[in-house]
């Protein structure tokens, strides 16, 4: 029988993350004590964050600040075995909504526009112009959210785990259902004990887009840990 990583796809660090009350080193040490196998570390990608530094060179520094979390967390990751993969959570300029994305590496994102400032239609273009990126709307259903249109997405987050809000998470898996999209699951750690909550199940991968060709193949699935 093929063993199976618990992937945990939605975690913050400080100070990358404002929100985020672990730095890196914390994070891996709460997701692999909750028993995971990997790591995707999606800091908030926000116009805020990239203000000042919307292209070439400015922008490609500021995205070296962004992954610092990613790489700290990487780092620690490779002491206690824990593998530790970059993604990102985007808001955009235009609305509270906030996009998990993966399949796309730190070097392919140099190569887009800083995509904080894009509409949500140029914003799925850009991840989808990557061979394996996916966009997926996290925690669509929150009372001061709007779910988005389908055509403009790959997936919906329809177990979010965070202990601190109603994510609705049976709408959310109504949604994506319905509308036959991916379906993700993460914890989305913020503080100490929020590891745990929820995990995505597949095959071991090696790289950010291996795990994307899982995903999209229907080789890994989601589960509510609580």
């Amino acid at each position: 029988m093929e063993t199976l990583w618990k992937v945990e796809t939605h975690a913050h660090t400080a100070p990358i993350s404002p929100c985020g009350r672990l730095v890196p080193e914390q994070l891996a040490e709460q997701v692999r004590m909750a028993g995971y196998d990997a790591l995707f570390v999606t800091d908030h990608y926000t116009p805020e964050f990239f203000a000042l530094h919307t292209g070439g060179d400015d922008y490609r520094f500021q995205l070296e600040r962004y992954f610092a979390g990613y790489r700290a967390a990487r780092a620690a990751g490779e002491a206690c075995g824990l593998r530790v993969f970059p993604g990102l959570e985007v808001r955009l300029f235009d609305g509270p909504e906030d996009y998990l994305v993966f399949g796309v590496s730190p070097e392919e994102l140099a190569e887009l526009p800083c995509l904080a400032f894009l509409s949500l239609e140029e914003l799925h273009a850009a991840v989808r112009s990557v061979p394996d990126g996916l966009l997926v709307q996290a925690h669509p259903f929150r009372d001061y959210l709007t779910c988005q249109d389908a055509r403009c997405l790959d997936g919906i987050e329809v177990c979010n785990a965070n202990p601190r809000h109603d994510s609705h998470n049976d709408r959310a898996l109504a949604y994506a259902q319905a509308q036959d999209l991916l379906m993700t699951a993460g914890s989305d750690v913020h503080q100490v004990g929020d590891a745990g909550g929820a995990a995505m199940y597949c095959p071991p991968f090696a790289s950010v887009r291996e795990f994307s060709r899982l995903l999209r193949g229907g080789q890994a699935a989601w589960r509510s840990e609580r």
